[in-house]
């Protein structure tokens, strides 16, 4: 999709999504996230080897009605969206949106301490059946030699639970595998960033209440 000149509605949408600021600023930077015109959408770029755009992902930034998702059209899924260490990792740290790479990241304070891949999308496979590997994480791991540490952060429901342990049984026989999905049932790691949000903006609230009665006290 075309790149608007400014970030302003993707920076605001993210930030009421409980994604910091320095995290947005480090997509931005790193040429993976960006404005899209006309209609302003989030889109969350894939890169190949040589750093050409592959794959996109695109969220409209409304907060009201039902949501866009969409990717673009000619998108390669095997070049996922992905959040690059600071200093060589031997980690990388699997899920299945875009926005959940960079609300755990935001939830860990802001480290950039590990390599954060998007599948864009999951599937769950049959009961007694043998998951298919994904295409971004193997031209992932083609192209990482020296990651031997897999963790999956997938979404906290039925189908995410069932992909985890399936990739889990898959990647455990050649890696260091672990399963880190969000700790409350039928969350993704977008959503337990917007309630860490939501809770430190009632707190604020509370402490500013708090304040203002005091003040109020002295004053009489």
């Amino acid at each position: 999709p075309e790149k608007s000149p400014t970030t302003t509605r993707v920076e605001a949408y993210l930030r009421c999504r409980g994604i910091s600021p320095q995290v947005i600023q480090k997509c931005i930077d790193d040429g993976i996230l960006y404005e899209s015109l006309p209609y302003h959408n989030c889109v969350f770029v894939g890169r190949d080897e040589t750093g050409t755009p592959r794959y996109a992902a695109l969220r409209g930034t409304y907060t009201y009605g039902k949501q866009f998702k969409a990717e673009s059209t000619g998108s390669d899924k095997r070049f996922g969206f992905c959040i690059e260490p600071s200093t060589e990792s031997e980690m990388v740290a699997v899920f299945e949106a875009a926005i959940d790479a960079m609300a755990e990241m935001a939830l860990a304070g802001d480290a950039a301490d590990k390599f954060r891949l998007s599948l864009g999308g999951i599937y769950a496979p049959e009961e007694g059946c043998d998951i298919h590997p994904p295409a971004a994480l193997e031209e992932f791991l083609r192209r990482h030699p020296q990651v031997d540490r897999l963790e999956f952060c997938l979404d906290n429901d039925p189908p995410g639970r069932a992909a985890a342990v399936a990739l889990a049984r898959l990647y455990g026989k050649r890696y260091q595998v672990a399963v880190r999905l969000p700790p409350i049932e039928g969350f993704d790691y977008g959503d337990l960033a917007q309630a860490a949000l939501e809770y430190r903006t009632k707190k604020k609230t509370k402490n500013c209440a708090r304040q203002q009665r005091q003040r109020s006290g002295m004053t009489r």
